[in-house]
């Protein structure tokens, strides 16, 4: 990919330079990188997604990390994109949640995982066995991936409706000047073709931000189903039927304690009956 934005920051790791190197380009696979150098890490992503439908997860992007050790314990990784186009700060935001969306599975996957398979170990985060190359299965996705979704998508919707708004308002203008103040024919016909077309073309934009924003909603109320449900409501008659409250928890206290008594001797006096 020749020219495109860049975006570039910095962010601190824990652990040595060669464990973080080691465990980053096996993590980077599962964002769908293509890993070309691990000295620095240079990984590439082709088009995920049609321009017309695609939002910076989906664009074409190579990254460069280059690792820095800080200290035996610590390593300062800085995060470099090539990428088609950068409109917004959301966009921006989007990328840098994938960095750190990338770090905390790396950090996460660092023990060893065995494969189910042949039964060799793999160390890092790998998805195929390095011994016979069948996939190894893992579900620890951070909830990082899907925060960075949201953002990208809700970055993505702002500039089509930003877009599809402004071809509106100033299609509106031009063909409303060109209708009004032209005395030739064809201006006019010419006025009202521009109108229907640019109008055309803004509506589409609105309809495409509108249609990623409500999937972006959906995902996230779908997302907080999953969570605990909230305790149901007790109704009046039910409310009702449940025994008065004690005056004081000493009330109470002392009422169990007296009819503990009455029990234990009502048990014991049918026993003894039944023996006799």
């Amino acid at each position: 990919m020749t020219g495109g934005a860049n975006h570039h920051f910095r962010r601190a790791i824990s652990g040595d330079i060669e464990t973080v190197r080691q465990r980053l380009c096996d993590v980077l696979e599962q964002f769908n990188y293509v890993v070309l150098s691990e000295n620095p890490i240079q990984a590439k992503r082709p088009r995920q997604k049609s321009i017309w439908v695609s939002m910076v997860l989906d664009y074409d992007v190579q990254l460069t990390i280059a690792l820095k050790a800080i200290s035996e314990a610590s390593t300062l990784a800085t995060f470099d994109y090539t990428i088609e186009q950068l409109f917004t700060k959301g966009e921006q935001q989007a990328l840098e949640r994938e960095a750190e969306a990338i770090i905390a599975l790396a950090m996460a996957t660092s023990g060893s995982a065995f494969c189910p398979s042949c039964g060799a170990k793999n160390a890092g985060a790998v998805r195929f066995c390095r011994t016979c190359g069948k996939p190894i299965a893992r579900n620890e996705l951070p909830s990082e991936l899907e925060v960075l979704r949201l953002t990208a998508n809700a970055s993505a919707a702002q500039i089509e409706l930003v877009l599809g708004l402004g071809l509106c308002l100033i299609t509106l203008l031009i063909a409303v000047s060109m209708i009004l103040f032209t005395a030739s024919p064809k201006g006019i016909i010419f006025g009202w073709i521009v109108l229907a077309l640019g109008e055309l073309l803004g509506i589409f934009y609105l309809q495409l931000g509108l249609r990623r924003l409500r999937q972006s909603l959906t995902s996230s109320a779908a997302s907080q189903e999953i969570s605990p449900s909230t305790p149901r409501a007790i109704s009046g008659q039910e409310r009702a039927a449940l025994p008065p409250p004690p005056t004081s928890i000493t009330e109470g206290t002392t009422e169990l304690i007296n009819s503990s008594p009455v029990s234990s001797q009502t048990h014991s006096a049918k026993d003894t009956g039944s023996m006799q």
